[in-house]
């Protein structure tokens, strides 16, 4: 047994280790498990392990005094006690200990942190290091501007958006503006064009702003947020309630591929399965890469990078960005472009979903727009949605093969019948302005998604029913927080992505469930195994924090690995390629240019009301990336 130890006093929060009945690793993993000597009052704590030798992290928590790590690849390892996500103590400092652990080996490592006065933290995940940490009415003092932005702004945008008076590059920053920087930059959102898009609306209704409230908001915005403004973040007060019985139980790994001098920083968004246990995870800006979670091998095609999401098709090519094929044997990748101008017209994709067809269907963000891609033609159409603000982002498949899609700045889901070519929309907040970023189903074709931004920092998670619209909401309980994706598993389950956190829904209770990530960042997509295992992508660890690229897995309970290895559900979703048996799409190196005509000319002007402008005749402007952090 390998031993190794870190000295300090027995604080009264130390003891004995009794936990449920253990399953062995998988053969030639190790094992790590030790005791914990803490003060009660330093709150959760956890333990990561980091494997130097392949880069794998491996983060569980402790309870009771202790902790235990399964499944450990062989290597060297540095072990290191701190402060968990999203709770008060996240700034702790991290008492670490050195060991190897070798093949079917348990080794121990008993760890220890002194009394202390916990230091102040932040909410939100993203990594404000330099910045002054100050309470909420502070930075935001009451008064109508505050109350404007409560209201209206904060329906997509985060707190420490305005108080982090840092120009940073997307996505983690925003220009310093003046006030005559912040005028023009809510006039641009309450009555100038959403992505510069011909003939469609602003980013919010200006019916929201009252007489004299624009003024109000940029003048407030001006005296707290200027140019000169210190960098500041907002305190984090409260914490979320952690049950330790599913934290005894629960896992992460993190596969990851580091930062290096000269190079764009990783930063990584949607994962995917290959069908063959494997995982590509988009590896924005740089490229497409490639994870075998068995052997912890981590291949960066990097030149091909671009956008947000990925689907990996059943031949093992990779769809991408916007919109790309990619060929990771040839290393070559194909690009479709909307026919215009000199070399064509970008076509800004958001999401991609694979039918069962091997048709792949596209929400188009910026454009107001939603497209397939048709296998047998190699071509791409597209539709203009006729439904004000909607802007699809997040776009999945339901039981019946309609096309969902969540509407970005209309507080609303919506459905396309590829049978009728009918839409149909479903508010999930009319009250008040909200930002939906995903909608997933679960087995009996019931939707679930999540807000983004929230007024009032109300994070809810949404339930609707096609059949009646019947709309029911529950309150996470995560202040602050801005869940991206809700996504369901072969239980029925509910998933929730947030910031600093993954969190469970059980239908049958009706309770959520929350569980802190390694790394203080948002997530924005998952993707969840046949065994329940969640795959993420901590977007802002690589991208604020520094820590680059990571494809990360939580394993509810460790004691229930098999393998490593990642498939889908059949009943899943993202796993209706699978019942395409048709050819697939060669990948020559080329540009495809695509007709650029709608296949519903003027219906957005028709179901307005509005005079059509012929703007929406021509291919519609695409956005490289599609939506923005914030």
């Amino acid at each position: 047994m390998n031993k190794s130890r870190i000295l300090g006093p027995a604080f009264a929060a130390l003891l004995a280790f009794a936990g449920p009945a253990q399953a062995a690793s998988m053969p030639g993993m190790g094992e790590l498990s030790g005791k914990v000597a803490a003060d009660a009052a330093l709150g959760q704590l956890s333990v990561y392990a980091f494997n130097t030798d392949k880069s794998v992290g491996y983060q569980v928590f402790v309870v009771n005094g202790a902790y235990r790590a399964t499944n450990l690849f062989p290597g060297h390892y540095e072990i290191s006690l701190r402060g968990t996500v999203g709770q008060l103590n996240w700034d702790l400092p991290q008492p670490s200990a050195k060991l190897e652990i070798k093949a079917n080996d348990k080794a121990t490592s008993d760890l220890a942190m002194k009394a202390q006065q916990l230091p102040p933290t932040y909410i939100g995940g993203m990594t404000y290091a330099d910045a002054k940490v100050e309470p909420y009415d502070k930075i935001f003092p009451p008064g109508r501007g505050r109350d404007v932005m409560e209201r209206v702004c904060f329906g997509c945008h985060t707190a420490q958006l305005y108080p982090y008076n840092k120009e940073r590059t997307y996505p983690t920053g925003r220009p310093l503006h003046d006030k005559d920087g912040w005028a023009i930059t809510v006039e641009r959102m309450a009555n100038g064009v959403a992505f510069n898009t011909p003939g469609k609306a602003s980013n919010f209704d200006a019916a929201l702003l009252k007489p004299g409230d624009q003024e109000a908001l940029v003048d407030y915005l001006a005296q707290n947020f200027g140019e000169d403004a210190p960098l500041r973040a907002v305190q984090q007060t409260t914490q979320p309630a952690l049950d330790p019985a599913a934290l005894e139980k629960v896992e992460f790994v993190e596969y990851r591929f580091l930062n290096k001098p000269g190079e764009d920083p990783h930063w990584v968004h949607t994962p995917d399965f290959d069908g063959k246990g494997n995982v590509w995870i988009m590896d924005r800006p740089q490229g497409l890469a490639f994870v075998n979670p068995q052997t912890a091998e981590i291949v960066d095609h990097l030149g091909h990078g671009g956008g947000e999401y990925l689907t990996v098709d059943t031949d093992g090519t990779v769809w991408y960005g916007g919109f790309r094929h990619y060929d990771p044997k040839t290393k070559t990748h194909d690009e479709y472009k909307f026919e215009g101008g000199k070399n064509g017209r970008n076509i800004g994709v958001s999401t991609m979903a694979i039918d069962r067809n091997g048709d792949i269907w596209l929400s188009l963000l910026s454009a107001g727009a939603f497209a397939k891609y048709e296998r047998k033609s190699d071509t791409v159409k597209w539709w203009d949605v006729p439904i004000l603000r909607a802007r699809p982002y997040g776009l999945t498949l339901d039981h019946e093969d309609k096309v969902w899609f969540a509407g970005y700045h209309n507080s609303a889901v919506a459905r396309f019948d590829p049978k009728t070519q009918e839409f149909k929309n479903f508010f999930l907040t009319p009250e008040t302005p909200t930002n939906i970023r995903r909608i997933s189903f679960d087995s009996k074709n019931i939707g679930w998604a999540s807000t983004w931004g929230s007024p009032g920092f109300n994070p809810t998670l949404f339930r609707l029913d096609p059949k009646t619209g019947d709309v029911r909401r529950f309150k996470i309980d995560i202040a602050n927080a801005n869940p991206y994706d809700a996504e369901c598993d072969k239980n029925d389950n509910v998933w929730i992505a947030t910031d600093n956190h993954l969190v469970k829904f059980d239908q049958k209770t009706e309770k959520f469930t929350t569980y802190p990530l390694p790394e203080r960042s948002d997530v924005p997509k998952l993707a969840i195994t046949r065994e329940g295992a969640v795959w993420y992508g901590p977007r802002n660890g690589g991208q604020s924090g520094g820590l680059g690229g990571i494809a990360g897995v939580m394993y509810p309970d460790k004691d229930s690995i098999k393998s490593f290895a990642a498939y889908y559900d059949d009943g899943n979703a993202r796993n209706r390629k699978a019942q395409y048996k048709g050819p697939g799409t060669p990948v020559t190196g080329k540009i495809k240019l695509v007709p650029a005509a709608p296949q519903n000319p003027g219906a957005y002007a028709k179901a307005l009301g509005l005079k059509d402008t012929g703007t929406q005749a021509g291919a519609p402007a695409g956005i490289e990336g599609g939506a923005s952090r914030e």
